[in-house]
């Protein structure tokens, strides 16, 4: 039940992300919201969750974009399985720690989207615009996650946590 609910809420969020947010004219205002659930999902649940969590989010970007073919899903797969491998290394102790490891994870995100674009399409028409707003998703998108992370941590506390 709690996975699935976090599930829920993930692509709700990137159905949002994905179709509403394509009319803000300004770039940087536009943070990926999957990230944050698939990082917390991956970290405080099962790793088969996560997995989950990153093929359902990834195909629903997938279908919403204009990227090129699997390049979403792939992105998102190679996402949960760093966030997999830092599970150990990385300790999250507050939503400030949260927001750090999703900034990183879009930066990462952002520069297999531009290997991948440049190996799918053989083109850099639009790596420039990508690098150039890198830093300014990363943060913005980790300035979300805060809100995220305590959202889910209500959602924790009053549906979840009841003994």
């Amino acid at each position: 039940m709690k996975v699935s609910t976090y599930i829920l809420f993930g692509i709700i969020f990137s159905v949002i992300e994905s179709s509403l947010l394509s009319f803000i004219p300004l770039e940087f205002l536009k943070p990926d919201v999957t990230i944050p659930f698939i990082v917390y999902i991956t970290f405080f649940l099962k790793p088969q969750a996560g997995l989950i969590t990153s093929v359902i989010m990834g195909i629903i970007q997938e279908i919403l974009s204009t990227s090129p073919n699997g390049s979403m899903i792939f992105s998102k797969v190679l996402i949960f399985l760093l966030a997999l491998f830092f599970k150990n290394k990385l300790y999250i102790d507050s939503k400030y720690s949260f927001s750090y490891i999703c900034a990183g994870a879009v930066v990462c995100e952002s520069l297999i989207y531009i290997l991948l674009s440049w190996l799918a399409k053989g083109e850099s028409k639009y790596m420039e615009n990508v690098l150039f707003f890198i830093f300014p998703n990363a943060v913005f998108t980790g300035f979300v996650s805060i809100f995220i992370f305590s959202f889910v941590k209500f959602l924790n506390m009053k549906f979840f946590d009841k003994n």
